[in-house]
C-alpha cells in the first residue's frame, strides 16, 4: 500500500485520521529509476500547453538541484505551484503509482484521492492531479 501520510487514531472512542509527517524522501538516483518504470509517454509534454494557475508569483527554480530532471513544461507546473524540482518528482511518483494502484482495483482515482497521498495543502494536490490529467498520465 502506498504511503498517504495519514493514520487511524482512536479519539474519544472514534477512529480519526491523523496526519503523520512523511518518511524521508529517497535518494534522487531511486526515485528517477522509479519514475521510469512508470514508463509515462514524455512525447505528450511536445504537444501539450500547461493549464495550472496559481495564486502569488511562480516561484525561480532555474537554479534549483535536480532542474535539469525535468521537462521545461514540468518545470513551468513546479515553479507556478511553488514547489522545488524535488517536490514535484517526489509527488509525481506518489500521485501517478497511487492512481496506478487503483486502477489495478479497477477503482476511479479522484481529485479527493490525490489530495490525501500528497502531504501538501489540498488545492496544490488538485492543481497536480489537474495537470497529470491533462497529460493522460492519471488514467
Amino acid at each position: 500500500m502506498a504511503y498517504n501520510g495519514i493514520t487511524p487514531t482512536v479519539v474519544a472512542g472514534k477512529i480519526k485520521p491523523t496526519r503523520i509527517p512523511i518518511p524521508p524522501p529517497m535518494k534522487i538516483e531511486d526515485l528517477m529509476k522509479k519514475i521510469a518504470q512508470l514508463n509515462l509517454d514524455q512525447n505528450i509534454l511536445k504537444n501539450i500547453t500547461p493549464n495550472i494557475t496559481w495564486k502569488g508569483n511562480p516561484l525561480f527554480i532555474g537554479n534549483s538541484i535536480h532542474y535539469d530532471l525535468l521537462h521545461p513544461k514540468e518545470a513551468l507546473v513546479a515553479s507556478t505551484l511553488r514547489l522545488t524540482p524535488l517536490q514535484y518528482l517526489t509527488y509525481k511518483l506518489i500521485l501517478i503509482s497511487s492512481a496506478r494502484g487503483y486502477s489495478q482495483r479497477s477503482f476511479p482515482f479522484r481529485k479527493s484521492d490525490a489530495q490525501k497521498h500528497l502531504p501538501i495543502d489540498v488545492n496544490r494536490s488538485s492543481k497536480l492531479w489537474e495537470w497529470f490529467t491533462q497529460t493522460g498520465w492519471l488514467k
